[in-house]
């Protein structure tokens, strides 16, 4: 199973990703989280990335392509992929590698979330850098730490408000023109990503 999730910034797409990868039995591959890796570790890579990450713009095609080509390749069995492609170039780029490889793409997954929630979810987000979990603030949980592990929440970066409102620029410049692209290849799957994430998955599940 070769599965795509498109969406604005904070729609849900990792956390979405994570139970599709679960339920089919293949791996979660986010474009985010290999980046931000990249930048903690300060690879080559990831110092090339790190000025266009805390600006909320978007990482050039070529690093990125670097990265996730090699995931994409060590996963033969398929894959669940958030946060990459992001604009029209890299979808065709992937569409590449994918017949090079002598495989497609199955489906492509968008959530549909307005921008009001988009901005409401993102300032109110904090992360775990030890084991990658997403909290909201509204629970409670930025005194008590990481639910998971105890460790201390952060907020990340690109989740301020003013770099938010660019990365919803971002992406209405650049990767919303996808879902033309997609549906037009007859694979676009449109689902509404307000609500729980129990009750998106489900709207997921009976869709596919």
């Amino acid at each position: 199973m070769r599965i795509v999730i498109l969406g604005p910034p904070g729609a849900g797409k990792g956390t979405q990703a994570k139970r599709l990868s679960e339920k089919f039995g293949v791996p979660h591959l986010s474009a985010g989280d290999l980046l931000r890796e990249a930048v903690s570790r300060g690879t080559s890579l990831g110092k090339r990335a790190q000025p266009y990450i805390s600006k909320g713009e978007l990482v050039p095609d070529r690093i990125i392509l670097e990265i996730i080509g090699e995931k994409i390749k060590e996963n033969k069995d398929g894959f669940i992929l958030d946060g990459f492609p992001r604009n029209i170039s890299q979808a065709k780029e992937l569409d590449l590698y994918l017949r090079e490889e002598t495989k497609n793409l199955d489906v492509v997954v968008n959530l549909d979330v307005n921008e009001d929630s988009v901005i409401k979810r993102l300032k109110n987000r904090l992360v775990c850098p030890e084991c990658g979990a997403v909290v909201n603030v509204r629970n409670g949980y930025s005194d008590k730490g990481c639910p998971n592990c105890g460790a201390k929440l952060r907020q990340r970066v690109d989740d301020k408000e003013d770099t938010v409102k660019n990365r919803i620029k971002v992406y209405l410049e650049h990767t919303y023109p996808l879902l033309e692209y997609y549906k037009k290849r007859g694979i676009l799957l449109n689902v509404s990503g307000e609500g729980t994430p129990d009750e998106v998955f489900d709207r997921i599940i009976k869709s596919l």
